[in-house]
């Protein structure tokens, strides 16, 4: 497998988790209702009340479970970018850029 490969699938992989994250988020925002005085809209000691035939904790764990391996997968990102991410800094702090490319340029003369 190359190195390409598996920067995409680790795309791939950070974006549909990070879609997962969201909608579990606003499920746990939106869909169930806040109880009278207790903070905002996540919803408390509300019984039986389920969004998708999930409960309200099931959607929870799946929210924090996601939130974990989205953590390790970009951990692992910033990983294998590392040098990557010192040659920006260093070229940033120089103020000069490392490669410039010449771009040559018709004139009409």
């Amino acid at each position: 497998m190359t190195k390409a490969v598996k920067y995409w699938i680790l795309a791939i992989g950070i974006a549909l988790l990070s879609l997962v994250e969201a909608i579990s988020g606003f499920v746990l925002w939106l869909g169930f209702p806040a109880r009278e005085g207790v903070g905002r809209g996540l919803g408390g000691g509300l019984g039986n009340l389920s969004f998708w035939e999930l409960s309200k904790h099931t959607w929870i764990d799946i929210h924090d479970w996601v939130a974990v391996a989205l953590v390790v997968l970009v951990s692992i990102h910033v990983i294998l970018h590392w040098r990557w991410i010192l040659q920006i800094a260093k070229s940033l702090f120089k103020g000069t850029p490392k490669r410039l490319i010449q771009v040559p340029v018709k004139t009409n003369e």
